[in-house]
């Protein structure tokens, strides 16, 4: 009885909200749909279907319309571990820095799936259609596919020198080290 209530609390709210939230504009209306949709995967205990068939309940077109456009997202953010939240966030992929947060991200996820795409494009059939897609345009990029090779990480050896044009043959610490082996040699073999 409690849960017929809380529905349709829901749907009065959703419908009022959302029909206002249009006049704020497109962006804030979505922000307000996935606030609603969080709260429904609550009611509903995160019973896709539920939640679906409730959405189609909503009587304003718009509103429905709204709720559907974030439905998808909504319900990957609330289910897939924070650690993959960056695949279904608005990324420039153009920055460095969070194109590398990105791949780690997906190849976290490829890695999860046992390296097989097939798997990969399976888990990611739940994502919105554009996220799915910069994701798996986003396997075949170069610069994917160079971060997933294993190589030798330079900044071990170079780790506390900056500019790479400022680095000699050896970095500071790296001269320190030969000196102190070459007077630990000379100390041993000279007594």
């Amino acid at each position: 009885m409690q849960y017929n209530e809380e529905i349709r609390c829901w749907a009065k709210s959703v419908d009022r909200s959302l029909t206002a939230s249009l006049l704020l504009g497109r962006k804030s209306a979505r922000a307000i749909a996935r606030a609603h949709l969080s709260e429904l995967f609550r009611v509903v205990e995160s019973d896709r279907d539920a939640a679906l068939a409730e959405v189609s309940k909503v009587k304003s077109f718009g509103s429905r319309r709204l709720l559907m456009e974030s439905f998808r997202l909504t319900f990957s953010l609330m289910h897939e571990p924070s650690k993959y939240h960056i695949l279904l966030g608005d990324n420039d992929l153009n920055d460095r820095m969070i194109a590398r947060q990105y791949d780690q991200a997906l190849l976290k996820l490829l890695r999860d799936c046992r390296n097989n795409k097939e798997l990969l494009s399976a888990k990611l059939i739940q994502y919105p259609v554009k996220k799915r897609k910069i994701a798996l345009e986003r396997l075949e990029h170069p610069d994917f596919i160079r971060s997933r090779r294993i190589k030798l990480n330079h900044n071990i050896f170079y780790d506390f020198s900056n500019n790479r044009f400022e680095r000699g043959p050896l970095a500071w610490w790296q001269w320190a080290m030969v000196v102190l082996f070459l007077s630990i040699f000379l100390l041993v073999f000279t007594n």
